[in-house]
């Protein structure tokens, strides 16, 4: 009976997902990236000389852009009629988004077990952000699937290494998944710097996670293997590179950091007030991912934070070696914002930039919402998950009033939602253009 209502739900969320896919308008960047990847393809299918792919190529900023996955968006979208191009590239997102909250099903299994990994596919599936983003956004939700997945393939590694054929297969795949992300977006990299603290640590002092018998030797041949195959894949679709595949892209790189170049906008708003792009708050994403988290979302970390207190002993039986699982997610969510204070970047359209962080945001509530359901039968437990069932509710009903332009959602700490335009930027991406085009007389 479980087996059936969960293959029924997941059947209804993907013909919802496919259904927004079809529905949505498409964003500001969504031609340009349609352009380049169109470009791209003629110029990898040596339909087009680089003299010719600059000069059909208008995109501001073009040389910085790797575009693997724009390029290969637009070889798919070229295998159906010229007609359906923007709908297939809304499908093909979609598709790698599911793919995203499936990794973190994985990741949260691995970790956890496969209970908590259910819960958290679940909560991720249904954020408003994430979701509202899943067709639309042909560069974000690409990053956050090359950052879920990388981060499930390399833990894996680190428990197979010895396991030659599962070890070679990481290698592989650890590559291809880095490559996919490096290849959307050059300082991806950075954002795994987690991952590589954390197995650093494991090998060199806990060896909690690694398997027996762990190589650091072999770890740093893999490693720079890992590497050459990210790299491989990030130049492959990449014109400006081709002239000197090892040294132009390092050039490229090097100009971009000592350019300043306009990329994004450089005024934004967040709560009511308005900042420079290039010198944004240094709680920027915490106050974001406040205002735009469903209200059960906000308390499951308050009940997380309670009985973490007041009942540690539930989670260290459960899980191995749960707090170095623990900081190593609360790392890879609070980096960005490190990097904020110490070190501003440009940052602009709300939480579009972080989405990879929001599978790892509902790790917390769903380790919150398994150890309710686990000890139902108490009374507490059981009066909390009936007031979070009831907000799930409420928001649920939220979530499907504002199809599709979930990722305009904000809760009820933003006061008067009437006003809510004047405290952050809500549809920064203009989707609804399409529907308000609709609206307009004919005889006009």
């Amino acid at each position: 009976m479980q087996k059936k209502v969960e293959i029924f739900t997941l059947t209804v969320l993907l013909i919802f997902v496919f259904y927004c896919a079809l529905t949505i308008g498409i964003s500001w960047d969504f031609e340009m990236e349609i352009n380049r990847g169109n470009e791209r393809l003629k110029y990898i299918l040596f339909q087009n000389s680089f003299e010719n792919y600059k000069i059909a190529s208008r995109n501001i900023g073009d040389q910085f852009y790797p575009a693997f996955y724009t390029t290969l968006a637009s070889f798919i979208a070229h295998m159906f009629p010229k007609k359906y191009e923007f709908e297939i590239w809304q499908l093909t997102n979609s598709l790698f988004s599911i793919l995203t909250v499936f990794g973190i099903y994985r990741i949260s299994s691995n970790l956890f077990n496969k209970k908590v990994g259910k819960i958290i596919f679940l909560l991720c599936f249904l954020n408003p952000i994430f979701f509202g983003h899943m067709a639309m956004n042909p560069k974000d939700t690409i990053i956050a699937f090359a950052h879920v997945w990388s981060t499930y393939i390399f833990l894996r590694y680190l428990k197979n290494q010895n396991r030659k054929d599962k070890c070679n297969r990481h290698i592989l795949l650890g590559g291809l998944a880095i490559g996919v992300g490096t290849g959307m977006r050059l300082p991806f990299l950075i954002t795994l710097i987690p991952l590589f603290f954390f197995a650093i640590i494991d090998i060199l002092f806990f060896k909690k996670i690694i398997s027996k018998e762990f190589s650091l030797k072999k770890f740093i041949i893999h490693l720079i293997v890992i590497l050459l195959i990210a790299y491989l894949v990030t130049i492959s679709f990449w014109p400006h590179a081709h002239k000197n595949i090892i040294t132009e892209p390092f050039k490229l790189v090097l100009l971009l950091k000592n350019l300043n170049i306009p990329f994004g906008l450089s005024w934004g708003l967040l709560n009511g007030h308005f900042f420079y792009t290039s010198q944004p708050p240094n709680l920027y994403i915490i106050i974001n991912f406040f205002y735009k988290s469903p209200e059960f979302i906000l308390l499951c970390y308050a009940i997380f934070v309670y009985f973490i207190i007041a009942n540690k002993k539930f989670f260290l039986s459960q899980f191995d070696f749960f707090w170095a699982k623990i900081l190593l997610i609360l790392f890879i969510f609070l980096l960005p914002t490190i990097f904020l204070i110490f070190s501003p970047y440009r940052v602009y359209d709300g939480l579009r930039l972080f989405l990879y962080l929001i599978p790892y945001f509902n790790i917390i509530p769903g380790l919150a919402i398994y150890y309710l359901i686990y000890n139902f039968n108490s009374l507490m437990p059981k009066l909390l998950l009936g007031v979070i069932g009831s907000l799930f509710a409420y928001y649920l009903f939220i979530f499907i009033l504002l199809t599709p332009y979930q990722y305009t959602y904000l809760n009820l700490f933003v006061g008067n939602y009437s006003n809510a335009h004047k405290k952050f930027e809500n549809d920064y991406w203009a989707i609804s253009i399409k529907e308000l085009v609709k609206k307009i007389p004919r005889e006009t």
